[in-house]
């Protein structure tokens, strides 16, 4: 079959396709559904008749299923007046335009401050409240420094600030001492404070039996052990140690400064950490002569807790054990009150 240079429909010229691209009927050898008609070939449009324009899309006169006959043609109509586009000369800028949605000139003005605005609120805002947090905690300064250094803080009977308690029935001027003197205690020079431990004796209300270590070496727990300056080795005493005292003798009246504890069995061998496997001591009292008590609170921490205290005279110091933790849990778990260190320091009277 010899395929048509022309619609069989309409007469419009064929391209290439399979469809008419004016009248979108199937071209005949090109298209499975296309049947040539049985009647006479169609011929070719005169000479001088122009083929109607295309319509486009193909479908949109196939809605009955015949295809659209073509009208009369009319005469041209005048042809499109030219547009006219005005060409910038050789070198001039090119006239600014501003984004599509950008606000006009004068609205873009005004806004320019706003940035600014929102970073000084912002600034007095952070201002304010970095003032606030300084303000509120200045007064935990003395705590958290305390805390940094592992010592323990010093309350009386847990109130806020260390004080000294004075006995009852003398507000004022403490009661005479055991050698008969009383009234305040001059401070020593800070030249002639020194370390008074080592001349001190201790009596303790019990003492743990002697054990062996992981390398099978004996371990005895005598109230020495707290005077020898070592945390490896500590005074123990057998279950929970709370309202116990222990007497430390410092062998003549002296002016202490400061005293402290290691307020457990500070020793690590191996994987054992007895500081936490046995009790430790959470707040002592410490007595002097002339029945000052100044109350300390301690922290689960290995090191020395020292506290100052103002110069006070005595030829001993009893230690009271207010409060103590449960025994340690695990392996190393061990129900025994222990003092690894005390320390007195001062100057003779």
């Amino acid at each position: 079959m010899t395929t048509p240079t022309h619609c069989t429909s309409c007469g419009h010229e064929l391209g290439v396709g399979r469809f008419c691209t004016n009248c979108g009927q199937p071209v005949p050898g090109r298209h499975p559904e296309a049947v040539p008609p049985a009647s006479a070939p169609v011929m070719p449009p005169p000479t001088g008749q122009l083929p109607p324009a295309a319509r486009y899309p193909l479908y949109a006169d196939a809605t009955t299923g015949q295809p659209p006959h073509p009208g009369p043609l009319g005469p041209p109509g005048p042809p499109p007046a030219p547009v006219t586009r005005a060409v910038p000369e050789p070198g001039a800028p090119a006239p600014y335009a501003p984004p599509p949605g950008a606000p006009p000139a004068r609205e873009r003005g005004d806004r320019r401050w706003l940035p600014w605005a929102v970073g000084v609120v912002v600034l007095a805002l952070v201002a304010g409240i970095g003032a606030f947090l300084l303000v509120a905690s200045g007064g935990d300064d003395d705590r958290d420094r305390a805390g940094d250094d592992d010592t323990g803080s010093a309350t009386d009977q847990r109130t806020d600030g260390p004080r000294s308690v004075r006995p009852s029935g003398s507000s004022e001027e403490p009661r005479p001492d055991s050698t008969g003197t009383a009234g305040p205690v001059e401070a020593p020079d800070p030249d002639d404070v020194a370390d008074l431990t080592a001349a001190a004796r201790a009596e303790v209300p019990a003492t743990a039996p002697a054990s062996r270590d992981r390398q099978n070496r004996p371990v005895t727990y005598d109230a020495a052990n707290m005077l020898d300056g070592r945390p490896r080795t500590a005074w123990r005493m057998p279950g929970d140690g709370t309202g116990a005292s222990l007497v430390f003798d410092l062998g003549q009246e002296v002016v202490l400064t400061e005293v402290g504890l290691v307020n457990g069995y500070a020793k690590i061998d191996g994987a054992d950490n007895w500081y936490l496997g046995n009790r430790r001591i959470r707040v002592v009292q410490w007595e002097f002569d002339d029945g000052t008590r100044i109350t300390q609170e301690l922290t689960d921490r290995r090191p020395l807790q020292p506290l100052e205290v103002d110069a006070v005279a005595s030829t001993r110091v009893v230690l009271h054990l207010l409060e103590v933790t449960p025994p340690g849990q695990g392996p190393a778990g061990r129900d025994f009150t222990a003092i690894s260190d005390v320390r007195f320091r001062g100057a003779p009277a």
